[in-house]
């Protein structure tokens, strides 16, 4: 039998111990979240046992990301904590994604909630393609070493900013080293006027290279600029010796998807983004 659940706004301070337990984490590690998240929200039983938590980021795009979910119980009643937390987030903070990984938040879950399936994350992988196409006209490319000035790297960052599952850029972001890619092995596009208009990021991994889906900048993304930047990475790891290679992304549309598969990479996870708003 599903229990009553009750959904209380709370502070996201008070609630990094239950976000530590969800995300596998030391409280401690989870203290970001507290800045981080605009409004969270507790779910209590009949007995005031917490039964999860959620609190919601902000997305430049796309209003406000999801984060949290259901703590370990049975199947139905984490559906239920689930569907919960999603309705009270849409109905308190308004335009709200989440991530349907099938375990802090599920499709059915999101969906019994009024959300739909907007975009996902993906994982692809395969043999590191061997094509290369060559930057537009006036646009060139430059390993991002090259390029050490902060403002235009987070330039070049922003291009990310309206896919959904993207975040505002931090200025720690455009640091060397950040999220463990080399500079070196990643690539800055720039315009005629020395402008970053893109950018893909890339890190030795044992035995493959880890890709970051190219960022381009809106009024370039009908040009050759994303195959160029993600070509010109697989040739810098070719001559790194790899003959394997990795490609993340979030939000891409199905015809970068579909340019993707083409290279000859195989989608090896996929996780749904829903919406509501």
């Amino acid at each position: 039998m599903t229990p009553t659940l009750r959904v209380v706004p709370a502070p996201p301070a008070e609630l990094l111990p239950v976000f530590a337990a969800l995300y596998g984490a030391a409280a401690e590690d989870m203290a970001w979240l507290a800045d981080t998240l605009q409004a969270a929200w507790v779910v209590l039983d009949e007995e005031n046992n917490v039964r999860g938590a959620a609190g919601v980021r902000p997305s430049p795009a796309h209003g406000l990301e999801l984060m949290g979910g259901a703590l370990a119980g049975e199947p139905a009643e984490e559906e239920a904590v689930q569907t919960a937390l999603a309705q009270a987030a849409h109905r308190d903070a308004g335009k709200v994604y989440a991530f349907a990984d099938g375990h802090l938040f599920g499709a059915v879950s999101l969906a019994r909630a009024g959300f739909q399936e907007v975009g996902a994350y993906r994982l692809l992988a395969g043999p590191t393609p061997q094509e290369t196409v060559p930057a537009p006209d006036g646009l060139t490319l430059r390993p991002l070493a090259e390029v050490p000035d902060l403002a235009a790297r987070l330039d070049a960052l922003a291009s990310y900013e309206d896919r959904i599952g993207h975040h505002a850029v931090l200025p720690a972001a455009a640091e060397d080293g950040a999220g463990g890619y080399d500079s070196a092995l990643s690539l800055i596009a720039l315009d005629g006027e020395g402008r970053a208009c893109g950018i893909c990021r890339a890190a030795e991994e044992e035995g493959y290279v880890r890709i970051d889906a190219p960022g381009v900048r809106a009024d370039l993304r009908h040009t050759s600029l994303r195959q160029a930047l993600l070509l010109g990475v697989c040739a810098q790891a070719r001559a790194r010796g790899f003959g394997d290679i990795s490609l993340e992304s979030w939000g891409d549309t199905p015809e970068e998807l579909a340019a993707d598969l083409a290279l000859g990479l195989d989608i090896q996870f996929e996780n749904p983004i829903y919406a509501a708003g």
